[in-house]
């Protein structure tokens, strides 16, 4: 089903844009001055990333460190960090993971039309 859910002016080239739709947590951005529509929630515990860092199109999660692509939702880098992003030494990575293998983000066909961002979910 699409929805509007934004201006075309509020979704500016690499910040994230949160917003609920019918209860769905997406995360609105642009890579390259596409916009892109993902869920907002790490694949890795499940927490909002729309405060994370977005670097050449690659959204990192603030609490753990993951890295999506923001156009795809593939994982480029699995969990690394401490909470608060704190960097950890390499042998922790697996207990920061908690067992939870690398995922990739649930992403949702997104457009502009006469200034209005569409997403269908």
């Amino acid at each position: 089903m699409q929805h509007q859910v934004a201006r075309s002016s509020e979704v500016a080239e690499g910040l994230c844009h949160a917003l609920t739709v019918d209860g769905m947590k997406v995360l609105l951005t642009r890579v390259n001055g596409q916009v892109q529509a993902l869920e907002n929630k790490c694949a890795h515990m499940g927490l909002p990333l729309h405060k994370g860092k977005l670097v050449d199109g690659v959204l990192q999660c603030p609490w753990h460190g993951a890295k999506f692509d923001a156009c795809s939702g593939r994982n480029v880098e699995w969990v690394q960090n401490l909470p608060g992003g704190i960097k950890a030494p390499k042998f922790l990575h697996k207990i920061i993971a908690m067992g939870k293998q690398p995922a990739p983000l649930r992403t949702f066909a997104a457009h502009e039309k006469d200034g209005q961002i569409f997403v269908e979910l």
